[in-house]
């Protein structure tokens, strides 16, 4: 390692084991109207009740990430039902989610400090770590590399964007996260290419296509909730799906301006956050707007009220899909990157998307090459498209089923990444 980057290292680590604590606290607020940590806040200091010899590692971060990964993790332990097996996320809806997947342990994970991090690993003792997409942190790193656990990225993706900043600071990045790799299993040719720029040798680098292709969600709450919607004459419906801040008002204002021309119109929102729904409620309730939220309502939706429901329950995405006929997909509008469009397609609907969205850039290309997907850069846009959509119903029907032959031909990412993994383990 080059002495600036021993040295740029040595401050980091005694940064993060200073502000580890305070770290914990923020999480905590944060988490506080979410699902939060409770007594398992501990963990993310590194503190763990368990004590395990030669586990299996799988990282991954908040709710999107574990559901992409389930099917991997899902395979692993069905081919290796004698591994001890431990699950890491970051968030508590992550947890949730971790915490269906048969076999495993799942643990929160500790915050990239030293302290926290030597705990961890002195109680899972590791032999592999497998990290989801792009969760690179200096002081993980360099103690899988000091303990010789072998470091794999599955479901890779750099974003070009991310690239060219590593790029700056070349030597720093190869010496604190490219030299630490082991193995890299990238999305695409072009993931494989800048994993390469930032200096990971091109032997370790093996390509399997997006994990989020490969989908199994829930049909039968999409069934339901497609006759829900027949039985209640619910047309034409626009869903807003994973909204984040600063969404939830700019998506009600243009519903409600295009509602003006299509009286019948309703709005299925669905915030990332609970947070996300006490904004839209305020909203709401400040622009004296009938609404429902579907906690308060009856299974059956019989007693919905007002032309929007606020999807406030957690596991019914596809309960939401099913009442939409074409959906905008949240993160997009705020530089957040956007969300996963690919459950969407799954159920053939349309989809709109703002300028964010990077996290997703290959997949929202492809959907917006064949029509699948419709960009809006600003609201105005927005306001142009969902007019499109509602004067047309068969351009509904022929977007939706672009969409859908996208999702169909990304699939074989889970197959891939089960033979790569095992031939990194033999």
């Amino acid at each position: 390692m080059r002495f600036t980057s021993a040295c740029v290292l040595c401050c980091y680590k005694t940064l993060t084991a200073l502000i580890a604590p305070l770290g914990m606290a923020y999480l905590i607020h944060k988490k506080r109207r979410d699902p939060p940590y409770g007594k398992r806040k501990w963990e993310l200091l590194g503190y763990q009740k368990v004590s395990f010899h030669r586990t299996i590692w799988f990282h991954t971060v908040s709710v999107g990430e574990v559901i992409a990964a389930r099917p991997v993790i899902e395979g692993f332990v069905q081919r290796h039902p004698n591994f001890k097996v431990v699950v890491t996320t970051t968030t508590t809806t992550g947890a949730n989610e971790a915490r269906k997947i048969i076999g495993i342990t799942h643990l929160f994970c500790p915050l990239d400090s030293p302290c926290a991090l030597r705990r961890f690993f002195k109680a899972i003792k590791p032999t592999h770590l497998f990290i989801m997409e792009t969760e690179l942190w200096p002081n993980l790193l360099d103690k899988a590399r000091k303990e010789r656990v072998k470091v794999t990225i599955f479901n890779a993706r750099m974003p070009e964007k991310t690239c060219l900043k590593y790029e700056k600071h070349l030597n720093l990045v190869r010496d604190l996260i490219s030299d630490n790799l082991t193995f890299v299993i990238a999305q695409t040719d072009e993931d494989k290419d800048r994993f390469i720029r930032i200096g990971v040798e091109p032997y370790k680098i093996k390509v399997a296509n997006s994990l989020k292709y490969d989908l199994s969600p829930d049909e039968e709450k999409f069934k339901l909730a497609r006759k829900l919607k027949e039985h209640l004459n619910l047309y034409p419906v626009m869903g807003a799906i994973s909204t984040h801040d600063g969404e939830e008002e700019e998506i009600i204002e243009t519903f409600f301006t295009v509602k003006k021309e299509f009286p019948n119109l309703r709005l299925v929102l669905v915030p990332r956050h609970q947070s996300g729904t006490q904004r839209a409620c305020k909203f709401l309730d400040e622009i004296k707007e009938n609404y429902s939220r579907r906690s308060f309502c009856h299974k059956n939706l019989d007693d919905l009220q007002g032309s929007v429901l606020i999807g406030d329950t957690f596991g019914e995405i596809e309960f939401y899909l099913g009442l939409c006929d074409f959906v905008f997909m949240g993160g997009s509008f705020v530089d957040v990157g956007g969300h996963n469009p690919l459950e969407s397609a799954y159920f053939s609907l349309p989809i709109l998307t703002g300028p964010f969205y990077y996290n997703f850039a290959e997949q929202y290309e492809k959907l917006i090459e064949v029509q699948g997907a419709f960009l809006a850069g600003d609201n105005m846009r927005l306001y142009t498209l969902i007019k499109m959509f509602l004067n047309d119903p068969d351009l509904i029907l022929n977007a939706g089923m672009q969409a859908l032959d996208v999702q169909q031909q990304g699939k074989g990412a889970v197959q891939k990444t089960l033979d790569f993994i095992e031939e990194i383990i033999s």
